[in-house]
Order: structure tokens, then C-alpha cells, then sequence
């Protein structure tokens, strides 16, 4: 009797990528290529609502390939949702998650693989940051990812990215998890099982440009920050005990100026307003740290899925690909 063969699935979440998405998808073709016959493989694409031709591209690769599938948004959920619809739609016995601008190398899955095959659930790809042409990518994450840790209860290694690889017993694992507001490193940083690290160096893009604008990458941070952390709110409890103790040693001093000392000093009215702006600032720095766990809590509450699906491989026909295709609600692990 044959081996069982593993069954490997490659994620690769795609927004308007049709300029890169060709030669990713060549590269991966490749290197699953190498893995032999001991690996049934599939790729599984996430269009994350693209505009331009991704579509069109996954269409017809799918349609070729019975190694292709997809899953298409009905609109641009984001990121963390994408990797998210991928986990749920995954058919493999272990998940490689990668982005499908070729930063994260393909090149990498089989020593993912081989690490898999030690025993580990989780492998994760991490980042060097010694490497030459890092500095510009990698600055601003490496500073927050010094604050991650700092504050948060699930401190996260630095450099790790969401280039990993999972074992069909994470995945099951993850999607239990049922934040609305997701960051993937951090969760499965908390799952706890056995994890490798493999390095890797950022490539520069082949085509096209970071969909990551600056504001993305905040909202992405804070998410992360508010997800796991619970510091900004303690910060504020000790600043405000700072200031009262403060507030009550001018008191006090003020008080034995005058009983003791004959002290009658004139009204600082500058202080006093200085005073007043900072306790101000510092109150409304509070509410919105307050207003911002919140909204999350709001949002959770209203449990909406993490997104929409249009259109499958499964589901597509290609009579139907030039007309509008209803909306399928997602099993997503937010429902």
C-alpha cells in the first residue's frame, strides 16, 4: 500500500495585484514542485475585492489548474480577514499563509515543511533585519514591536511576520478564536504550541506598490495593541494617581507655607492654567483610550462576519464572470 499523502494548502491573499500575481504564481507552481509526490498541494487565493484583473487571472488559473482556488470578496475586507477566509476554506493537513507580493519567498515553504515534519504546529517566518535594504520596511515595525512587547500579556518575537506555516491542529485551533478585530501574529503566538522560527530576508516588489498606506498600518498596530494589551488603560490609572499626589503635595506645602511660615504667595494664574490644560489633555486622552476598547466591544457584540464572499471557484461559471454575482455570507469565525 502507497504512503498517505500530506495534503499542503498555500494562502495568498490578493488585492489589486495583477501586475505581480503572475510571476508569484509561477514561482509557487515551482517550488511545490520540488516538494515530490509525498505532498497532495493546492493554492488558494483570497481576492481581498480587487479592481483591476487579479480576478480575471485567478479565474482562469483555476480553471486550468485543479491545484488553484480561490475565493473572491464581494468588497476590500482587509488583511487579517483574507488570511482569515483562507484558514476557513483550507482543505490541507498543514496551511502556509504568505502575501502574494513575493516579499514573503516562496522559496521558503519547504524548509517551513521540514521543520513541520520535526514536530512543530507553528513555524514561523521572522524577519532579518540585518539584512541590507531592511531599514525602510522594518524601522517602524521594529519600534512597535519593542512597544508590543513592552505592553502586551502575548509579547510577540521581533521580526515575526505573518509569513508562517500551521498545522491543520492550529488552524482548528485559531479559528476558535472569534475576535472581530484580528491580528494574526498575536493569536497565534497565544495558541502556545510548539513553534520553529526559519529567517528570512524581505525582498523588494517585482511590480506594483504597497496597498499598506500609512493610515492602514496604524489602525493594523492599534488593533494589535488594543487586542492584547490592557497597559494604556492601567497607564492611565497611575498618571492620574501621579497627578492627585502631586495636586496634594502643593496642597500641603501651600498650607504650611502659611501656618508656619507667614508665606503669602501670589496667585499663579500661569500654572493654574498650564495645570488645567495637562489634567484636561490627560482626561481626554483617557476617554479616548476608554472609548476605543469600547467600540471593540461594540463591534463584537454585533457579531458581523469578518467578510462577504461573491464568488469561488466552485461557484463560478465562465457565462456568469461579466455579470453580477450575488452575495454568499461567509461561515467566518465572526458569525
Amino acid at each position: 500500500m502507497a504512503p498517505q499523502r500530506s495534503r499542503l494548502t498555500v494562502i495568498a491573499p490578493a488585492y489589486d495585484e495583477e501586475e505581480v500575481l503572475p510571476q508569484f504564481h509561477r514561482e509557487v507552481c515551482r517550488v511545490l514542485g520540488t516538494l515530490g509526490e509525498e505532498y497532495d498541494c493546492e493554492i488558494l487565493y483570497i481576492d481581498d475585492g480587487s479592481c483591476d484583473g487579479t480576478l480575471a487571472l485567478l479565474r482562469g488559473w483555476a480553471a486550468d489548474d485543479p491545484r488553484v482556488r480561490y475565493v473572491s470578496f464581494s468588497r476590500n475586507f482587509g488583511h487579517q480577514a483574507a488570511f482569515t477566509a483562507g484558514l476557513e476554506h483550507a482543505r490541507g493537513d498543514v496551511v502556509v499563509l504568505l502575501d502574494s507580493d513575493l516579499q514573503h519567498p516562496p522559496a521558503l515553504i519547504p524548509a517551513l515543511v521540514a521543520r513541520w515534519r520535526e514536530g512543530f504546529d507553528v513555524v514561523r517566518g521572522v524577519r532579518d533585519h540585518s539584512a541590507r535594504g531592511e531599514w525602510k520596511e522594518g524601522r517602524a515595525s521594529r519600534w512597535f514591536g519593542r512597544l508590543f512587547r513592552w505592553l502586551s500579556e502575548t509579547p510577540v518575537q521581533e521580526g515575526v511576520t505573518d509569513f508562517c506555516l500551521l498545522s491543520r491542529r492550529a488552524v482548528d485551533a485559531l479559528l476558535r478564536l472569534r475576535e472581530t478585530h484580528r491580528f494574526l501574529r498575536g493569536l497565534v503566538q497565544w495558541l502556545g504550541f510548539p513553534a520553529a522560527e526559519v529567517p528570512f530576508q524581505t525582498a523588494p516588489r517585482p511590480a506594483g506598490t504597497s496597498k499598506f498606506s500609512m493610515f492602514r498600518l496604524i489602525n493594523y498596530a492599534l488593533d494589535a495593541l488594543v487586542s492584547f494589551s490592557r497597559a494604556p488603560l492601567r497607564v492611565l490609572v497611575f498618571v492620574g494617581l501621579a497627578f492627585f499626589l502631586f495636586g496634594l503635595g502643593l496642597l500641603g506645602h501651600a498650607i504650611f507655607g502659611r501656618l508656619f511660615l507667614g508665606r503669602h504667595p501670589d496667585p499663579r494664574w500661569t500654572v493654574l492654567l498650564v495645570s488645567l490644560q495637562v489634567i484636561g489633555g490627560l482626561v481626554l486622552c483617557g476617554l479616548g483610550t476608554l472609548g476605543e476598547y469600547v467600540a471593540r466591544i461594540y463591534e463584537q457584540v454585533k457579531s458581523r462576519p469578518l467578510y462577504l464572499v461573491k464568488e469561488t471557484e466552485e461557484t463560478s461559471h465562465p457565462g456568469d464572470w461579466k455579470k453580477s454575482d450575488a452575495v454568499t455570507d461567509s461561515p467566518s469565525v465572526a458569525a
